[in-house]
């Protein structure tokens, strides 16, 4: 198996946090004692392709060692799906015969395996199986058209695939192409095995073939300014050190706050309901699959899937379920907040409540610690690249700086703006925003021309525009990159615009987003009509939508028959298209 490329000998350290501001002393005397040698959360530097980074002495060395301290609560409900219960070892069990499977039909440590369905119990059992047995889960986008899907099949290079119905029907007329398996979830299909067939009479003793650190783990793919989704490659250390992240920022905090218990290693009082939360978002999501279920094998959380975000059902399972955390993007702690029954149900389990993805409005973070989170609001700041890890704030200092999305997670993350120029922002200076730190992703897969535009010694170039105050706290104020931010979805324009150039009557295409009170942005375009062709908004939609996931099909449309104005470079003018949609938009509402 591969080993660190450029690795060298592993540097204790218990050094104090550097994120390149002036700390309070407080801060820095809790990043001090909460990571100093012998604590749960003790870092060293470590050398990773040419880079020194500080990572988690006491990291899971790969995810297979993450599966397997959650069997210290072998017992414990792990998995909720509608009347459906899993403990841990449940799962533990149905990912161990998964792997032998996979093996026995001749999947090897780091050939690429994917699945493609909605946050059924499989899906966890099969992500298991597929990483603990060495090989590269391919977390493919579950909304994709079935052009989409072929796509990330084929840049991928998957040997086998898991899919529900809806994804087996659109990839029913590329089978001959892919040459590729498919194994039916919760489906019958002709010449399909049921994931029932697959894992029938497989053993239950999960393999242990070795896995480095620097081995590859996961391609979840994500939407930029290209005219297709990248794959997005992360380590096996690079998800373990981010779940630990989480939980250090979590122990700084309490370290910091006598009324949480000042003492590091001191002994909490026991919750009055065990952890639980909701998987709000698909687990192809960084933060579905990093932050709300990677994350719960160390706690023995609960986690309770849903076939779709609906919020009756949110509160429902909130009081049926005492779920004590919430954590989607932040359009839903608003639905459940605005929710005409939110009266009806016990919510008292709830200790929390945010999101990230996208960024929360002021007024939402008020609401929330108003109604259903007294004192604990929340959001983040993060991306696929970063195992959804770069900044976090919460509960006062949230409310006191509703529009910052907090402050990089130590010991492991900095963050920084950059001038146009190559150097870096002073505080309160705009520039584009970069992320450090060990969790960020290798390369985009097949794609070194990208890999060497995002990445600049271990720092990911985000494409957000904004600044950091006297204290770090980060604030986003644009974008760089030519993408939509629609629900927490990346939409890259691009990519919706080479689709509308294909239709016959376009002649020019211009997509950008607009601001949409409950999902942030939504997609909207302007297109040049041909000489002499018809075409209706409604036709642009229908196409757009047999070739792309409806998320990405543009909400709003005009058409044109003149040519799209253009700056110097002759470049279509997309801000001013978008000031003039905008406008547009504001008189309609009026």
């Amino acid at each position: 198996m591969a080993e660190a490329q450029g690795a060298s000998a592993p540097q204790l350290t218990g050094a104090v946090w550097n994120p390149g501001f002036a700390l309070q002393p407080e801060l820095a005397n809790a990043i001090a004692e909460v990571t100093a040698p012998g604590k749960p959360y003790q870092t060293r530097l470590e050398t990773i392709r040419g880079v020194d980074f500080t990572v988690f002495a006491n990291a899971p060395s790969n995810l297979r060692d993450l599966y397997v301290s959650g069997l210290a609560h072998a017992e414990k409900d792990f998995y909720i799906y509608e009347d459906e219960r899993y403990t841990y070892q449940d799962m533990w069990d149905r990912a161990a015969q998964c792997a032998n499977r996979l093996r026995q039909r001749g999947v090897e440590p780091g050939d690429r395996v994917g699945i493609a369905f909605r946050n059924y119990p499989e899906w966890i059992a099969a992500f298991m199986g597929i990483t603990s047995m060495g090989a590269v889960a391919v977390a493919m986008n579950a909304w994709w058209s079935g052009e989409e899907l072929v796509y990330g099949i084929e840049d991928s290079g998957l040997k086998l695939l898991f899919t529900d119905i809806e994804r087996t029907e659109r990839l029913m007329g590329h089978l001959d192409q892919l040459g590729i398996e498919l194994i039916a979830i919760r489906h019958r299909h002709d010449g399909l095995a049921t994931w029932e067939e697959f894992l029938d009479g497989a053993s239950t003793e999960m393999p242990m073939p070795e896995i480095a650190p620097e081995d590859n783990a996961t391609i979840l793919y994500t939407s930029g300014s290209t005219a297709h989704p990248k794959g997005v490659l992360s380590t096996h250390r690079s998800i373990g050190n981010a779940l630990l992240g989480w939980e250090c920022g979590g122990a700084i905090a309490m370290a910091m706050n006598p009324q949480m218990g000042a003492a590091v290693g001191r002994a909490a009082p026991p919750p009055q309901d065990p952890p639980s939360i909701i998987l709000t978002v698909p687990l192809f999501h960084v933060t579905g699959l990093v932050v709300q279920m990677l994350s719960s094998f160390r706690r023995g959380r609960k986690v309770v899937g849903m076939y779709k975000w609906d919020v009756e059902e949110a509160l429902r399972i909130i009081q049926d379920e005492r779920i004590t955390e919430f954590n989607g993007v932040p359009t839903m702690a608003w639905e459940l907040v605005q929710a005409p029954n939110r009266g009806k149900y016990d919510l008292s389990s709830l200790k929390s409540a945010g999101g990230g993805g996208a960024p929360m409005a002021p007024e939402h973070a008020r609401q929330i610690d108003k109604t259903i989170a007294k004192g604990a609001p929340g959001t983040g700041w993060g991306m696929t690249e970063t195992q959804g890890l770069a900044t976090t704030i919460g509960g006062p200092a949230f409310l006191q700086r509703p529009r910052s999305c907090g402050r990089a997670v130590p010991p492991i993350v900095k963050v920084k703006a950059v001038k146009d120029d190559g150097t870096d922002a002073a505080p309160l200076e705009t520039g584009e925003l970069w992320i450090w730190g060990v969790q960020n992703f290798s390369e985009y897969w097949n794609k070194p021309d990208a890999t060497a535009e995002s990445l600049t010694d271990g720092w990911v170039h985000t494409g957000d525009i904004g600044h950091l105050d006297e204290e770090g706290y980060v604030f986003i104020t644009d974008r760089e990159k030519d993408m939509v931010l629609r629900g927490g979805e990346n939409i890259g324009c691009q990519e919706v615009e080479a689709v509308l150039y294909e239709h016959p009557s376009i002649l020019e295409a211009a997509v950008f987003g607009v601001p949409d009170e409950r999902l942030g942005e939504t997609v909207a375009t302007v297109v040049v009509v041909r000489p002499g062709m018809a075409l209706t908004v409604e036709d642009v939609q229908a196409f757009a939508a047999e070739h792309l996931a409806r998320f990405k099909v543009p909400d709003h449309v005009w058409l044109r028959t003149e040519r799209l104005p253009r700056i110097a470079s002759e470049k279509i003018f997309k801000r001013g298209l978008r000031e003039e949609a905008i406008e547009l938009l504001g008189s309609a509402s009026a």
